[in-house]
């Protein structure tokens, strides 16, 4: 039997670029295209095509007409906090200019179909990190269209610059309120943007606006203090920051200088040690900030 024929491939030949736009849906006349590596099958981004049809028996009990109105560009994209593109990745979901969310252009490149997605914004990033296992930033992506680009090839893509290590959990200090924590197992850090759509004209939405953001972190850790049930009991704000030291001399600091312990869920199986799961929303400190980052490269 013959193999198969035409633009078949594997995952590797599937390759990612941004470029931060100039306006919403507009590259800048410079594109500082940056690649990205895509953690797994993690780049679900993709258009689709709903049709209306009208709640009428007009034409029988066939569906004889259907029109199609609107692309709907949505998905997720996970990768890992490479450091030389972690600034770019914290900024598609944290940074605002007069409160509005930044957009970008992702080319896409596989084989089959190479495509360009314009107007792209956050609507959601998550950031996972579990002792012996990768730090995952996990986005939910809106944009404004997608549409062929036949002349993005592999050549366009360029990793070189990049380390091939990440940030990791196993080289981070863990602190709530300024002091050190011991016996945390993981933690997922939650932005959301609260992505708002406008109206369709002619095929796509008209903009895309960002709504107030929520800030959250869970935190599972050894049941070995009543710190977040005494937070709980009186409502104190606390202090989180995870301060991650690679093994090149790169640093990266989250801070979330604000939270307010909402829940802490004990669980104690038989032949287990006990553990707590504490969720927290994050409010602003005095000087308005309810989450910041650093990050700190070995030049």
């Amino acid at each position: 039997m013959s193999g198969p024929d035409g633009n078949w491939h594997s995952a590797r030949r599937r390759h990612l670029r941004v470029c931060r736009e100039a306006a919403w849906g507009q590259l800048p006349e410079d594109p500082g295209w940056v690649s990205l590596p895509v953690f797994g099958d993690g780049f679900t981004l993709k258009a689709a095509s709903p049709h209306f049809a009208p709640a009428t028996e007009f034409g029988g009990w066939r569906r004889t007409a259907r029109l199609g109105y609107v692309r709907r560009v949505t998905g997720a994209f996970v990768t890992l906090p490479w450091p030389e593109v972690t600034a770019l990745l914290l900024q598609m979901a944290l940074e605002r200019d007069a409160a509005e969310l930044h957009s970008y252009c992702l080319d896409f490149f596989t084989p089959a179909d190479p495509r360009r997605y314009s107007g792209v914004m956050a609507d959601r990033l998550e950031v996972t990190a579990r002792t012996q296992e990768d730090v995952i930033f996990r986005f939910q992506l809106v944009g404004k269209d997608e549409e062929a680009n036949p002349a993005l090839s592999q050549g366009d893509f360029d990793y070189s610059g990049q380390c091939p290590v990440p940030f990791r959990l196993e080289r981070a200090a863990l602190n709530l309120d300024g002091a050190p924590v011991t016996g945390v197992e993981s933690f997922a850090l939650r932005v959301e943007n609260d992505l708002a759509e406008g109206p369709i004209r002619f095929g796509t939405v008209s903009y895309l606006l960002a709504g107030p953001r929520t800030v959250g972190l869970s935190l599972r850790s050894l049941d070995n203090s009543g710190a977040f049930n005494e937070a709980i009991r009186e409502d104190p704000a606390v202090s989180f920051d995870a301060r991650f030291v690679h093994p090149d001399g790169h640093e990266l600091t989250l801070s979330l200088p604000a939270l307010h312990v909402e829940s802490n869920e004990p669980t104690a199986l038989p032949g287990a040690l006990a553990r707590t799961v504490a969720g927290m929303t994050a409010g602003t400190d005095e000087h308005g900030d309810d989450i910041t980052y650093a990050l700190v490269l070995n030049a």
